[in-house]
C-alpha cells in the first residue's frame, strides 16, 4: 500500500471521527441560539397580547364599577320594589348601555331575585326586568356562588339559558357599605372578542387565558373554554390539562403560575411539548382580572433547525478543506499556520475578534484557505450585527406599537398614561401645573350605524388633526379608545383649559370636511371635561374627576365644555 493511498485512507478515517462531534456540537449550539432567541421573542410577544387583552377589558371593568357604585342602583338596591326607585335605576341602567362596548347592561338584585337586562338593540326597553334568579336552579348558581365568594370583580365565559346568549361576562359587586345586595356588569360579545384579542395572526403562535384553578376561559378553540367556572367543582372544568399529555409539563405550568403571584409583572418561559412538537410557553399573571395569558410558541415553525443547515454545510466543508491539506503538507511550514487557522475558529466560535494579519501568515493553498476563513468570519460578524439590528428594530416597532393608536398614529392610552405619571411625578417635585382635557365625540354611534364606520374613522381622524392644531408644541393628545381622546397640557391654568376647551369645540363644531357616502356634510360635535391636578393627586383620581366634568357636559346637553373646580364643583368653561 503506497504511502499516499494511506495518507488518502487516514483523511478519510480523521474526516468520519471528526465530522460526528462536529454536527452533533454545531447542532447543540444552534438549539442553543434557537431557544435563546425564542426566549426573547416569547417575553415581547407576551406583553403585547396582555396589553391587547387588558385595553379593551378594563374600560369595561372600569365602566361597570361606576354602575355598582351608581348612587341610584345602591338606594334601589334598599327598597328595590318601589316604582321611583325602579324608575331611577333603569334610567341610570340605560345610560351606562350606550356607555359599554357591547352596548348591554345587567344588574341582579339580592334582595328579590330580579334581574333585568337589556341588549344594543334595545330589544327590551320597557321590560328591562327578564327573570327572577333563584338559589336552587343550576342555572342561577353563578350569581350566589359570586355573592358568596365576595369577590368585587369577577371576569368569566357564562351561557345565560334564559336569554339564550353566551358571552365575556364582567360582574361586579355591588355593595350597600359591608352588605353584598347585587350584581351589576356588562358582556362582551365572545367571538368578537376572540377574533380581535386571542386569533393570532402569526403562524406557530397560540394564546389563551386561563384562571387561577387552570381553567381554560378564552382559546381560538371555543370547544377548550369552560363556560360557567364559577359554579364548577375541580374535576368538571376544562383546564390545561387537556393541552400538555405530560404530566411534568402540566406542573411546570402550574408552578409558574404559582411564581407569578409573588412576581407580578414578570414572564415565566417554559419548554413544553404539546401534539408531539416543542413549543415554548410564555406566562403573564393579569391581576387586573386574576387571570394568566399564556402564549404558545411552535419552534419548529419560528425558528426551525433547517435554517442553520448552510452554516453546518459551511463548517464541514472547511474541516474537510483543512484535513486534506494537513495530508498535501507534512512540512512544519504547514502545521504553524493550521495552529494558527484553529485559534482564529475559536475566536469566531467565542464571538472575538480574528486578526486582520491572518491571510499573511502563510501562501500557497493554506493561504487562500485563511483568506477563505476570514471572508467567512466578516460574513459571520456581519449577519450577527444585522440579527441584532433587525432585533432592536422589532423591540422598538412593538414599543412604539404598544403606545400609539394606529388610526389617528396619536399616542394610545398606555402611552398617555406613562406620559400624565411622569408630569405628576415632575409636577409633585417642581410645583409644574397639569391639566387635562377629556373629549368624547356626541352621538358617535350614530355617525357609525348611518354613514358607516369608514366615515366615522375619518371624523376620528378630522378631530384629532383639529386637536393637534389648537395645542401648543408642549401638549400631548392621545386617542384614549373609542371616540375619547385626551389631552394634557403643561403648564396649565383654569384660564388656558377653559379657552383651549372652547377653541377645540368651537373648531369641531364648524368642521365641514367630513362627508358621508353621498357626499353630505357630517356633522361634528364634542363634549368636553376639564380638570386640573390638584398637589400630590394620583393619575387614577386627575382621570376621575376629568371623567366626571365630561359627563357633566353631556349630561349639560353636549357640545359644550365644563371644567371640575378645585372643590370637585362642576363650571362652564
Amino acid at each position: 500500500m503506497s504511502l499516499r493511498l494511506r495518507f488518502h485512507l487516514l483523511t478519510l478515517f480523521f474526516f468520519v471521527i471528526s465530522a460526528v462531534p462536529v454536527w452533533l456540537s454545531v447542532r447543540t449550539l444552534a438549539e442553543g441560539i434557537v431557544e435563546q432567541w425564542a426566549v426573547r421573542y416569547a417575553e415581547k410577544q407576551v406583553l403585547y397580547d396582555k396589553e391587547r387583552t387588558l385595553q379593551p377589558i378594563l374600560r369595561e371593568v372600569a365602566l361597570a364599577r361606576q354602575l355598582a357604585n351608581s348612587q341610584y342602583i345602591r338606594e334601589w338596591s334598599r327598597q328595590p320594589d318601589e316604582a321611583g326607585a325602579t324608575r331611577h335605576a333603569v334610567a341610570e341602567m340605560e345610560s351606562f348601555r350606550q356607555s359599554f362596548q357591547d352596548h348591554n347592561y345587567f344588574v341582579g338584585l339580592k334582595g328579590n331575585g330580579r334581574y333585568y337586562f337589556n341588549n344594543a338593540q334595545n330589544e327590551f326597553a320597557g321590560r328591562e326586568y327578564r327573570y327572577t334568579l333563584n338559589p336552587k336552579q343550576p342555572k342561577d348558581a353563578w350569581f350566589y356562588d359570586l355573592i358568596r365568594q365576595g369577590r368585587d370583580i369577577h371576569i368569566n365565559v357564562n351561557p345565560d339559558p334564559e336569554l339564550g346568549i353566551t358571552k365575556l361576562w364582567i360582574d361586579v359587586l355591588i355593595r350597600d357599605g359591608s352588605e353584598i345586595v347585587g350584581i351589576a356588569g356588562t358582556g362582551l360579545d365572545l367571538g368578537s372578542f376572540i377574533g380581535n384579542v386571542v386569533e393570532e395572526k402569526v403562524p406557530g403562535v397560540t394564546s389563551l387565558f386561563i384562571d387561577r384553578a387552570g381553567a381554560i376561559q378564552l382559546h381560538r378553540n371555543q370547544a377548550l373554554i369552560d363556560y360557567g367556572s364559577v359554579s364548577k367543582r375541580p374535576g368538571e372544568r376544562n383546564t390545561i390539562d387537556l393541552l400538555f399529555e405530560d404530566s411534568a409539563d402540566r406542573k411546570a405550568i402550574y408552578a409558574a403560575m404559582k411564581l407569578l403571584e409573588v412576581q407580578n409583572g414578570k414572564v415565566v418561559t417554559e419548554l413544553v411539548n404539546m401534539g408531539g412538537k416543542r413549543h415554548l410557553a410564555g406566562l403573564v399573571y393579569l391581576p387586573e382580572i386574576d387571570w394568566y395569558e399564556i402564549t404558545l410558541l411552535d419552534l419548529d415553525v419560528l425558528l426551525p433547525f433547517g435554517q442553520f443547515s448552510g452554516i453546518i454545510l459551511l463548517y464541514a466543508l472547511s474541516l474537510l478543506g483543512i484535513l486534506v491539506l494537513f495530508n498535501m503538507t507534512l512540512s512544519r511550514l504547514v502545521l504553524q499556520p493550521l495552529g494558527k487557522l484553529d485559534a482564529a475558529m475559536a475566536l469566531v466560535e467565542t464571538g472575538g475578534q480574528v486578526p486582520a494579519s491572518l491571510d499573511q501568515q502563510a501562501s500557497g493553498e493554506i493561504g487562500s484557505l485563511m483568506r477563505r476563513f476570514m471572508q467567512m468570519a466578516r460574513t459571520v460578524t456581519e449577519a450577527r450585527h444585522d440579527l441584532e439590528g433587525k432585533v432592536q428594530e422589532r423591540t422598538q416597532a412593538l414599543d412604539r406599537l404598544s403606545k400609539t393608536d394606529s388610526l389617528t398614529e396619536l399616542l394610545n392610552r398606555r402611552g398617555m398614561s406613562e406620559r400624565l405619571e411622569a408630569e405628576l411625578v415632575r409636577m409633585a417635585r417642581e410645583a409644574w401645573p397639569v391639566g387635562i382635557l377629556w373629549l368624547d365625540v356626541d352621538h358617535f354611534k350614530q355617525i357609525n350605524d348611518q354613514t358607516g364606520h369608514a366615515t366615522g374613522d375619518l371624523a376620528l381622524k378630522a378631530i384629532a388633526g383639529i386637536i393637534e392644531a389648537e395645542l401648543r408644541r408642549y401638549d400631548v393628545v392621545s386617542r384614549w379608545g373609542g371616540d375619547e381622546f385626551l389631552v394634557m397640557l403643561q403648564p396649565a391654568g383654569a384660564e388656558v383649559l377653559a379657552a383651549l376647551g372652547e377653541r377645540i369645540r368651537s373648531e369641531v363644531a364648524s368642521c365641514r370636511t367630513v362627508l358621508d357616502p353621498a357626499g353630505a356634510i357630517v356633522p361634528l360635535s364634542v363634549s368636553i371635561g376639564g380638570a386640573l391636578a390638584r398637589p400630590g393627586e394620583d393619575l387614577d383620581s386627575l382621570l376621575h374627576r376629568g371623567d366626571t366634568a365630561l359627563y357633566a357636559a353631556k349630561a349639560a346637553g353636549r357640545n359644550v365644555v365644563r371644567l371640575a373646580a378645585p372643590a370637585d364643583e362642576l363650571t362652564p368653561a
